[in-house]
């Protein structure tokens, strides 16, 4: 049987064709892409370039440091530029307006200017950067520069110890007029100015022009002109020759022999201390110490061996007597000497040879005894001016002779009067020296013999704390007079003996 209807097992599916449709295509999102691309990749590229000059710490570009681009450099380029330009390659000529003689290479730090590398640099690196993104960019492609002025300190104790040693060799003294002495005719040396170094006004001009001087590369010292006192004495000529002729003498006195002697002062030194006195205008002698000692020297020589002027000589005091018109007097002093003991001779023995009382002998020979003297030995005997304590009064003057018995007193080198007396015993006697009134008791007692001195005029100490002297007729405690009928003869103990009246006199006189 056959149906009507059927389906074709495994038939081929009907081909549908669409009608193809004819549309324009939407570009408004590209160019919204575009525009967007268009702001953001300068923004990226903006914030690409800030990054990288913030990550390599590199200055942005056009900024200098006065007049140097440091743009694009980094940091620590811009700190060692800096030190290299303004601190290690520079140096300052330091100057004096006047003189060309004067000058001075010098570091900026010996003048006490120092630029601050790290803190330049440091305010190079900040500059065109802030908390806003957009300025910085905007400073980074403007093209515009900026410049900052380098950080400069000023160290005025560097500079001062530089200039001061400066000074030492600028400076120099005024030459004061003078005037000399040629072919017998005084003339008339004129003054010169001396120099010296205002440091005081040049660490002035340092601080306050201290950015210009680094600029420029010289400085000037400020020198001061010294006049000199006196610049010309011409006029004063006519006063010289009264001035200069005044005598101005020494006279030095030997104590022990009674003998002076007198110096001059040449006229080639007077004639260099002529000066003159800015009040009086009057042309004086202004005696200089170092010359007076010259003199000294020349004339001590002339003492002889073993002579010399007073150690205690003042020549301040010296000076001042020829400034007020005197002669001022010195005394000769008698230097130690050496004595060589000869056989069978006792330290009494030399000290009565010698006028040198046995104590100082011992004094100046350390361990020296009575006992351990022997022939040979080598004694320094002290200077006999050690017998002359006080100041010598060199118008009066006591003679005595124990050969003799008599004693002479002179006043003004005139006898005054003639004594008679008597000296020590043999056993006792009084010792031959040059000896001088050391005191004056009106009436001393000796208690090893009991006896009272009227008059006491000590004159050397025998022994320490014992002194011998020069008195009237002692008398016992008993009240009996000694030795009156035998004046003129030996009798005492070693002092000097003269009649009563004699010795009151004496003792009135002789100070």
């Amino acid at each position: 049987m056959h149906n009507t209807t059927s389906t074709r097992k495994n038939s081929p599916r009907p081909m549908v064709y669409a009608t193809p449709i004819d549309r324009k295509p939407d570009r408004s999102a590209l160019w919204v892409g575009l525009g967007a691309l268009a702001v953001i990749l300068p923004l990226m590229l903006c914030s690409a370039t800030l990054i990288l000059f913030q990550v390599n710490q590199l200055n942005l570009p056009n900024v200098f440091i006065f007049d140097r681009d440091v743009g694009m450099i980094s940091r620590d380029g811009t700190e060692n530029l800096i030190d290299e330009t303004w601190n290690q390659n520079r140096t300052i000529l330091l100057t004096a307006s006047g003189d060309p003689d004067i000058q001075y290479q010098l570091s900026p730090q010996e003048l006490g200017l120092w630029v601050d590398p790290q803190a330049t640099a440091d305010a190079a690196f900040d500059t065109g950067r802030s908390s806003d993104p957009i300025n910085d960019l905007g400073f980074v492609f403007s093209g515009d520069s900026r410049m900052i002025m380098p950080v400069l300190y000023y160290d005025e104790t560097q500079a001062r110890q530089t200039l001061e040693s400066i000074a030492e060799e600028l400076a120099y003294s005024p030459v004061e007029a003078s005037v000399a002495l040629q072919d017998g005719i005084w003339i008339a040396i004129p003054g010169k100015d001396g120099r010296a170094v205002d440091i005081v006004a040049t660490l002035d001009s340092l601080f306050n022009d201290a950015f210009s001087i680094l600029l420029s590369g010289s400085v000037s010292v400020h020198v001061d002109t010294i006049p000199p006192e006196v610049l010309d004495l011409s006029p004063l000529l006519g006063q010289i020759e009264s001035v200069v002729s005044r005598s101005y003498r020494l006279s030095a006195y030997d104590p022990i022999t009674d003998e002076s002697i007198e110096w001059s002062i040449p006229l080639e030194s007077k004639t260099a201390w002529v000066t003159v006195d800015q009040q009086s205008q009057e042309i004086k002698l202004k005696i200089k110490p170092a010359d007076v000692e010259t003199l000294l020297t020349a004339w001590e020589s002339e003492l002889g061996e073993g002579l010399s002027f007073d150690p205690s000589l003042d020549i301040t005091a010296l000076i001042e007597s020829w400034e007020t018109e005197q002669i001022p007097v010195v005394s000769v002093y008698n230097e130690p000497t050496t004595y060589q003991v000869s056989q069978g001779e006792s330290l009494w023995s030399i000290s009565l040879k010698l006028g040198m009382p046995m104590w100082y002998i011992i004094d100046a020979n350390p361990g020296l005894s009575v006992n351990n003297i022997y022939a040979g030995m080598n004694l320094t005997i002290p200077s006999r001016n050690v017998l002359l304590p006080l100041p010598v009064v060199p118008n009066k003057r006591i003679l005595i002779s124990i050969g003799e018995q008599r004693m002479t007193v002179y006043e003004d080198g005139q006898v005054r009067n003639t004594y008679i007396v008597s000296t020590g015993v043999s056993d006792s006697p009084t010792m031959a020296g040059f000896f001088q009134v050391q005191t004056h008791e009106l009436n001393a007692y000796a208690s090893n013999w009991d006896l009272y001195m009227p008059h006491f005029l000590g004159i050397y100490e025998a022994w320490p704390g014992f002194m011998n002297g020069i008195h009237g007729l002692p008398m016992l405690s008993s009240g009996n007079r000694l030795w009156a009928s035998t004046l003129g003869s030996p009798a005492s103990y070693g002092c000097i003996i003269l009649d009563l009246a004699a010795a009151e006199d004496l003792y009135n006189w002789a100070d």
